[in-house]
């Protein structure tokens, strides 16, 4: 029996398309919770919402909700293109496009947790300097980005 290998130039393309999937895939699906639960919040959200906060979780940014969600919807095409940018400048060196494809799971649902925690927090305001974050919501990030990464660690294991 024969086999026929791939042509290099189809190889090549799969490859490209699979590692673009790879990267923005969980950031497509990270813009797409965070507008959804926007979608969800948005009747409980008070006029001006807190969009950044110090390092002890108090309010020191604010923002209209429509507002504070093209921003959050920014911010995931400013990590997307840039890790796109990377993952295409590494070319063939598998290990690290696989720890490429890790940082951008771990980055896009941390970031999306963030963002959905940061407008739950605000549910529970009046919009004033009163809204706070509490600290321990990075630490949740941190792990909800722990196990998004493990499963882009799985995702982009070769394929032989």
């Amino acid at each position: 029996m024969e086999t026929y290998a791939m042509p290099v130039q189809r190889e090549t393309e799969v490859g490209a398309a699979r590692r673009t999937l790879l990267v923005a895939a969980p950031f497509v699906a990270g813009a797409a919770a965070v507008a959804l639960a926007f979608a969800v919040l948005h009747d409980a959200l008070p006029s001006k919402i807190a969009t950044h906060f110090t390092a002890d979780g108090t309010a020191n940014g604010f923002s209209s909700p429509g507002s504070a969600l093209a921003k959050y919807c920014l911010i995931f095409v400013v990590e997307l293109v840039g890790l796109l940018v990377a993952a295409f400048s590494i070319k063939n060196r598998t290990g690290g496009q696989r720890s490429l494809v890790v940082l951008c799971w771990a980055l896009a649902a941390a970031t999306a947790y963030g963002f959905i925690a940061d407008m739950q927090a605000n549910t529970r305001s009046s919009g004033s300097q009163a809204t706070s974050l509490p600290p321990y919501q990075f630490a949740i990030a941190v792990g909800v980005g722990g196990v998004a990464a493990a499963i882009g660690w799985v995702l982009s294991r070769r394929r032989s």
